[in-house]
Order: C-alpha cells, then sequence, then structure tokens
C-alpha cells in the first residue's frame, strides 16, 4: 500500500494555498496565545511591585534579582557555558521589551496598557481562529467531494467481478464513513498540529527562559508519555480498522435487507434479518467498544502523568522559593507555573493527534485498497473508431475463467451475420449469460477474441462499443426515479413525443398515462411499484431509444405470466426488427424462428443449426425441447 500519509496528502495538494494561509493562522493564533500568558508577568508586577519601582524597571530592562543566575568560573567562557547563560540574556531582552511597551510611571497607566494589549492579543488571536477554521473548512470539504467522486469514479472503472465479490454495503461503506473517518483525520491533523506544535514551542520556551533547571526536571517525564502514546497509537490503529470493517458489515446486511425487502416479507423472515442485523451492529459495538476503550484511556493517563509532573515541580520549586534558596523570582515562578499548565493541552492534544491519524490510516488504508485496485478490463490507450455494424460478429476461440483457472467458456467459436437472430440454449450453469457478457467487454476472455467488421473489441472505446448494443435482461434494473429518467436514461430534454413512439412499440405507452404523474411519475427503487411486465418493458423502451445496432437479451420473459409475456414479447419482436439479436432463451419456444441456435453445455458448444434441424438431430436440444414442451411451456403463440 506504501506510504499512506504521503499518499493522503497528494490528495490534499491541490489546496496548498489555502493551507498555507491556515496553517499560518494557526501560527499565528499560537503565537498570540503566548504572548497573552507572558502578560502576567507584567501583570503581576503591576499589582505587587511597591509604588514608583516601574520606572526603574523601564530603564534597567529588569533588576539582577528578577534573573536566574549560573554562577561560572573565572577566565574566558565554554561553549557549553555560553548556552546555558543564553536563558538569561534572552529573559532579560523580553522583559526589557515588554516592560518598555508596557510600563509606566504609575500603576494605573501601567494596568490600562495591559488590558489594552489584553484585548488587542484575544481579538487578534480569535480573528486567526476564524481564519484559520475558515481556510480548513473549505479544504476538508473539497476534500471529501474529491475522495467521494475518485472512489465512484473508481468503482465505474472497475470490472463486474470486483462487485460480484465485494458486498455492496462494503462498497458504499467507503464512500460514506471511511470518508468521514479520514475527512476527521485531516481535520485534526491540520487544523491542530501546526497549532499544538507551535503552542508546544512557544511554552517550552518559557520554561526554559524562566528557568532551565525545572524544565529539565519537567522534561524527564515526556519519554514515558510518548512511548506511552506511541503504544496506543498503534494499537488503536489496528481495533479502528477492524471497527471499520464491521461497519460495512452493518451497511452491507442493511442494503441488502432493504434491496430484498419483497423477498424478506413474502419468506416472513422479518425476525430473522432482524436478528442478523443485530448481530453485526453487536460486531460492530464490540469492536467500536475495545477501540473507544483504549482511546478514552489514553486522555486521563496521560493528563494524570503531566498534572503529576506539574504538582511535582510546583512542590519542589515553591520550597525553594520559600526558603529563600531560589534565585527565581515569584512572578517568574507563577509565570512558569502558567506556561506549564498551559503546556499540557497542546500535549495531550498531540497525543490525541497521533491516536486520530493511526484511525485515519486505518480508513485511507480501506480507501486506497479500492483506489489501487487494477482494473481487470482496461480501455485502449490509443483507441481506434469502431464504424456503424455492416457485417457480422465474430467469435474466434474464445477461453474464459472467473478465476483463472477453472474455464467457464472453453474454445468457443461463431459468427453471427448482420439482421440475424443467434440463439443460445442449455442448462443451467452452461456460461450462457458469461459468453455474451464478453461482447459488451464486461470481461475479457483469457484466450481468443471478439471481432465486430473484423475489428478486435478491445482496441475501440467503451463508449464506442457500447453506444452500438442494447441489453434487456431478465433482472430489469432501473432506478428510484421518475418514468421519464428510466427511459431517456442519460439523455436530458427529449420532446415527449418520441418518449411517445417508445413506449408505443414497448406496450408501455397504456399504462405509463394510466399512472398519477405519467412520464414524471417515480417508480420506487428498482421500480418497485411496477409489476415484472411493466419493468421489462420500460427496459424495453430505453434501449429502442439508444437505437441500437446489436441487441443482447438474455430471456426477458422467462419470469413474467402468460398476458405479461405476450405484451412484452411483442415489444421484443418490435424491438428487434432490422437488428442483429443475440438472445439466450430459457423458453425454447420463444427463439423457434431464430436463424440459428447454439446448444452450450459445461462452457462448449455442442450442437448448432435451426429449430428444426436441432430437433431431427436428437442430441440435448431435443431433449431439452421436450422436457419444456411436457411442462407446459410449448410453442408461443407470440
Amino acid at each position: 500500500m506504501g506510504n499512506l500519509y504521503l499518499k493522503t496528502f497528494r490528495l490534499i495538494k491541490p489546496y496548498w494555498k489555502r493551507l498555507v494561509v491556515a496553517s499560518l493562522s494557526a501560527m499565528m493564533y499560537s503565537a498570540m496565545a503566548g504572548a497573552f500568558i507572558w502578560m502576567i508577568g507584567p501583570l503581576l508586577g503591576t499589582i505587587f511591585t511597591p509604588e514608583g519601582g516601574f520606572s526603574d524597571l523601564a530603564k534597567l530592562g529588569a533588576p539582577p534579582a528578577q534573573v536566574e543566575r549560573i554562577k561560572l568560573p573565572e577566565g574566558e567562557k565554554s561553549f557549553l557555558e555560553k548556552i546555558v547563560e543564553t536563558p538569561d540574556k534572552i529573559k532579560i531582552w523580553i522583559k526589557s521589551n515588554v516592560d518598555k511597551a508596557i510600563v509606566r510611571d504609575s500603576k494605573q497607566e501601567t494596568l490600562i496598557r495591559i488590558c489594552w494589549a489584553g484585548i488587542l492579543l484575544a481579538f487578534l488571536k480569535n480573528l486567526f481562529l476564524y481564519i484559520q477554521g475558515f481556510f480548513m473548512a473549505f479544504v476538508q470539504q473539497s476534500f471529501i467531494r474529491d475522495i467521494r467522486n475518485r472512489l465512484f469514479e473508481q468503482y465505474q472503472k472497475l470490472s463486474l467481478a470486483y462487485f460480484h465479490k465485494t458486498r455492496t454495503g462494503h462498497l458504499i461503506s467507503r464512500v460514506t464513513n471511511d470518508v468521514v473517518i479520514l475527512n476527521e483525520t485531516i481535520d485534526i491533523g491540520f487544523n491542530h498540529l501546526v497549532a499544538n506544535v507551535l503552542a508546544v514551542f512557544i511554552f517550552t520556551s518559557f520554561l526554559i527562559i524562566l528557568s532551565w533547571k525545572l524544565t529539565l526536571l519537567a522534561i524527564l517525564v515526556l519519554p514515558v508519555i510518548f512511548l506511552f502514546i506511541y503504544k496506543v497509537g498503534k494499537k488503536l490503529k489496528k481495533y479502528s480498522y477492524r471497527s471499520q470493517e464491521r461497519m460495512a458489515d452493518v451497511n452491507a446486511v442493511l442494503e441488502e435487507t432493504v434491496s430484498n425487502i419483497r423477498i424478506v416479507k413474502a419468506f416472513a423472515m422479518d425476525k430473522f434479518e432482524i436478528g442478523k442485523f443485530s448481530v453485526a451492529t453487536k460486531r460492530f459495538f464490540k469492536a467500536l467498544l475495545r477501540m473507544t476503550r483504549i482511546r478514552m484511556l489514553a486522555t486521563p493517563i496521560n493528563d494524570m502523568m503531566a498534572t503529576t509532573a506539574g504538582i511535582f515541580i510546583l512542590w519542589y520549586a515553591g520550597t525553594k522559593i520559600l526558603s529563600a534558596e531560589s534565585g527565581l523570582p515569584a512572578e517568574d515562578f507563577i509565570l512558569f507555573i502558567f506556561s506549564m499548565f498551559s503546556l499540557i493541552k497542546p500535549v495531550k492534544s498531540l497525543s490525541n493527534i497521533h491516536i486520530k491519524l493511526q484511525e485515519g490510516m486505518a480508513a485511507a488504508g480501506r480507501i486506497f485498497e479500492v483506489l489501487e485496485t487494477p482494473p481487470r478490463v482496461l480501455e485502449p490507450e490509443n483507441p481506434q473508431p469502431l464504424p456503424e455494424f455492416e457485417k457480422s460478429i465474430k467469435f474466434n476461440d474464445i477461453v474464459f475463467a472467473y478465476d483463472g483457472t477453472e474455464k467457464v467458456i472453453d474454445h468457443v467459436s461463431f459468427e453471427v451475420n448482420k439482421g440475424e437472430i443467434l440463439a443460445l440454449v442449455g442448462p443451467s450453469g452452461a456460461g450462457k449469460s458469461t459468453l455474451f457478457d464478453l461482447l459488451p467487454r464486461f470481461y475479457d476472455p483469457q484466450q481468443g477474441n471478439i471481432e465486430i467488421d473484423g475489428v478486435d473489441i478491445r482496441t475501440v472505446s467503451f463508449e464506442d462499443l457500447r453506444a452500438q448494443m442494447g441489453i434487456v435482461t431478465q433482472e430489469t434494473y432501473l432506478f428510484n426515479d421518475t418514468v421519464r429518467h428510466n427511459i431517456a436514461y442519460g439523455m436530458n430534454g427529449l420532446p415527449e413525443e418520441t418518449l411517445d413512439n417508445v413506449a408505443r412499440m414497448a406496450n408501455a405507452y397504456d399504462f405509463i398515462r394510466q399512472m398519477p404523474e405519467g412520464y414524471d411519475t417515480v417508480i420506487g427503487n428498482r421500480g418497485v411499484m411496477l409489476s415484472g411486465g411493466q419493468r421489462q418493458r420500460l427496459a424495453i423502451a430505453r434501449a429502442l431509444l439508444k437505437n441500437p445496432q446489436i441487441l443482447i437479451f438474455d430471456e426477458a420473459t422467462s419470469a413474467l405470466d402468460t398476458e405479461s409475456e405476450q405484451q412484452v414479447q411483442e415489444a421484443i419482436n418490435r424491438l428487434m426488427e432490422g437488428r442483429t439479436t443475440l438472445v439466450i432463451a430459457h423458453r425454447l419456444s420463444t427463439i423457434t424462428s431464430a436463424d440459428k441456435i447454439l446448444v452450450m453445455d459445461q462452457g462448449a458448444i455442442v450442437g448448432q443449426g435451426t429449430h428444426d434441424s436441432l430437433l431431427a438431430q436428437g442430441g440435448l436440444y431435443a431433449r431439452l425441447y421436450q422436457m419444456q414442451f411436457q411442462n407446459g411451456h410449448g410453442p408461443s403463440k407470440a
């Protein structure tokens, strides 16, 4: 899978300008927050220093008593000694400049300046917080949109085999649940990472400047905290991935039950489905609870360790100050304590960021699993044009296996000329649907090729190839939309007269006009508000509107009652006029007039000819026909 962090960052890269603005605003926010804390020093000085002491303080910068001194040996100072003295020099410089800007001759004037400075800092701090939030919100929402679009686009590129082996709920979960989790990681990673890192740097700098000795004491606990954070994050990534898998299972059960609600109710399996859904939600609950237990444990433990370190330093330094053994002034010590406890929040936040990053990377892993799945059926890089169908379709020595080993199609060759009706018959599982699925390139054969007018279909674009085909299957696929949009699928703004013409040809005009809102009637999920025959006639109307040169029928009448079958068969006959038609026939009585019939068994062609010649030969076709005739499916009147 490669580096998930790098891959995720590449998805955000188009918005780098806004990220820069958000990051700079986060830095300014932290700087203003740090300056606001530093104002405590002058404030305490104003309140507790005797009247008249400020003018001298402003002139001198800071009295020696207010600076923690390091006793060094006489003579030339070493590099280490210069480093040790640096915090004192920085502290003197900061105090000198702050005091010059704030401190005045009277406490009243100084207090007023402190208050105005506090208001200004608070305003700037919140202004930068708003700018950061606005620009990050733009980046986040753009990221969600882009990643969902990329996932959906990838779903369109993947072959049917991928969808056959992946539950629909899992596919939906990638676009909904996983994207949201990854977005939360982006939110925390960029919204808080820069601000908190800078806040840690600022407050740590304050601690070092005020008292590097006490800061070293505080730092002793950090390795323990960071080791704990690393261990928790590693474990959380595993549990987060598992919980997201369980959520996908919940989506899968929900989608399957809703899609098959008619069957669920017909078999009175409500309680069974409720039980199955309860099992899925229980598994998700347990996975989520494990993850939550670890995540919730991390914050209080981190907080307790940091607070314990702070209290210990408070006790240690406070004892020194009370016994006059410390060179650290009381106001600096209080500022040190404020800075130290102000440091706890960003440190805790950084620990949560690490935890969230691990959860987000688990979601990113699932998303990139889809994005990096190579399509099995690829469009040519430089497709050649496919002229209008003129002569014939040839299947040349086709071998196909879903798993690459067990052959479903075994060395099949045949030809169908323009205008002919070719029927494919055989027992269930013979490979009939798979063979015709190769023509629109839903799959590619492992051996052999298919040609249209001598052009290998693998050398033309999907759009050119499929534009010449109309497909009507036994299971009708309709959208939860209006009748108009289901017939004119992908073609907006068609005049109603055109819709009327194809509806009449498909024997759908009468029932459409009787619907409450005619063409604007919404037909429900998968056309559930229509009968089986009505759904088939809408599908035929859709195919008629496309006006294809090549038709593929996976017996569209086998699941219909006699009256519906007759109406649908009439519509099919109109659709087939003047077109090349490939029919998968389950009821042999519907293809007695076919120009050529291929008999298929166990992936191979075991007989071919006309209806009469195949009956005369005996064999599999004659046996299948005789069985259907005895069961009441004899010659059709349609």
